[in-house]
């Protein structure tokens, strides 16, 4: 009977100890009270680069197998439909370019790039690059 009744008890403390539980997040409130403002700036450049290839072709070789465009779930793709481009980088070098954008083509086209087309028939299937005018 004595076991009934401090069951019987501990059922009714346990919900008012939850309460307990149910403080305010402080930083929840003063945020949504806007009190507090977060501010964030860039603090460094970060650039990645690739290459540089001996041909344009390998470079867009590269970009259409590369993670960008491929990828690895569940990371990846990145941008499954990139368009996959290539620029001269210091010589006879190349440096592969993979963007979405239609933007995208004017930067390339300023380096005095190429739109790499895969498997091009009127070159035997073989990866060619043409100039963007």
């Amino acid at each position: 009977m004595a076991a009934a009744r401090a069951l019987a008890l501990l059922a009714m403390l346990a919900p008012a100890s939850a309460v307990l539980l149910r403080a305010s997040n402080g930083t929840a409130h003063s945020a949504a009270a806007g009190v507090e403002v977060m501010h964030l700036t860039q603090r460094q450049f970060m650039e990645v680069k690739l290459g540089p290839f001996p041909t344009a072709a390998e470079a867009c070789d590269y970009c259409f197998s590369s993670f960008t465009k491929e990828g690895v779930p569940p990371a990846g793709p990145v941008a499954p439909a990139c368009v996959c481009m290539a620029y001269p980088e210091g010589g006879s070098d190349y440096n592969m370019f993979c963007a979405t954008p239609a933007s995208a083509a004017g930067f390339v086209a300023e380096k005095g790039g190429c739109r790499c087309k895969p498997r091009d028939m009127e070159a035997m299937g073989k990866t060619t690059c043409e100039k963007i005018s």
